[in-house]
């Protein structure tokens, strides 16, 4: 059972072109590693997952003075978790992104672009740097680390018909490095696991002169098994995020902090197979000038390979 119950973590893990305006996409709320975070990720040697997120957000126009520019974003993720050594998990990231902007205002709906591709990669390490296990009691704390970074992989640099680029959040990649580092602690006994945890990510200046505001990541999560094959997770995950800089300039109606309430169920499907669902719905938003953030609802299926 506690093999079960460690497999279901591994999905709660995972889960934690709009104008210049539109910051939100590419800074979600929570832990950017939590399967870095949780024991589950190292209870087998490689687990494999597809899973697919959707998100709104929307800004204060810089192009149409009164108007909204609102952001759909779609992602399909493979993600990867391999365990070489009892104490350290390494993990991949692949993204594919669709991102759709229209400006909405003055009666109208105008669609401003919608592109597809490859999203930026990520690579990432965890490791446990102290255990204590009490046989007697089930009782499992642990403390780890984990560091990464985004990778540029994605396109920035797409352009209109005219041969114009499109702004920054338009784009599917951010053309920038993200390095992230965190701490993590676990809590398990019997059928309840806790997990918390608090991370910085950083970015780098992109050819384009523009640099996405740095972040502060925290989740905090309980889970239950009620039921062999069931179990559900409750959690509050949140971003506080500086604003983005572009020529060193900060940009209007970017940043801020968004807390959000992250509600999942995961369900053994068959043998190794899992299949989840999970949201994160927004309950607290200071964010810098015009902005708001809609819920994130996250899908998807992982498989214990090893």
């Amino acid at each position: 059972m506690k093999k079960s119950l460690l497999a279901v973590v591994v999905l709660a893990a995972s889960l934690a072109g709009a104008s210049r305006a539109v910051a939100c996409s590419v800074c979600a709320c929570g832990d950017p590693l939590l399967a870095g975070n949780d024991p589950a990720a190292i209870a087998g040697q490689l687990r494999l997952q597809l899973d697919s997120e959707y998100l709104t957000v929307s800004a204060a126009s810089e192009e149409m003075p009164g108007a909204t520019d609102q952001l759909t974003q779609w992602s399909a993720r493979f993600n990867a978790v391999y365990r070489p050594l009892e104490r350290l998990s390494l993990l991949l990231t692949v993204p594919a992104t669709n991102k759709s902007m229209s400006v909405v205002g003055h009666g109208l709906e105008e669609p401003m672009s919608s592109l597809t591709g490859l999203g930026d990669v990520e690579l990432a390490a965890r490791a446990t740097a102290w255990k204590s296990v009490s046989l007697s009691t089930g009782r499992v704390h642990e403390v780890g680390f984990s560091a990464g970074t985004g990778l540029p992989t994605g396109a920035s640099g797409a352009v209109d018909s005219a041969g114009m680029r499109y702004n920054e959040h338009a784009q599917v990649g951010t053309g920038s490095f993200s390095p992230f580092g965190g701490v993590h602690y676990h809590f398990e006994q019997r059928q309840w696991l806790a997990l918390a945890s608090l991370s910085g990510r950083a970015r780098t200046v992109n050819s384009y002169g523009y640099r996405y505001g740095a972040a502060l990541l925290w989740s905090l999560h309980g889970q239950y098994r009620v039921i062999r094959p069931l179990a559900l997770d409750l959690g509050l995950d949140g971003r506080a995020a500086a604003a983005d800089a572009s020529e060193g300039v900060a940009v209007n109606n970017t940043g801020g902090t968004v807390l959000s309430l992250a509600p999942g169920a995961y369900f053994n499907v068959a043998g190794k197979v899992w299949l989840f669902v999970r949201a994160q719905l927004p309950v607290f938003q200071r964010l810098s000038g015009e902005q708001a953030v809609g819920p994130t609802a996250s899908a998807g299926l992982q498989f214990q390979a090893l």
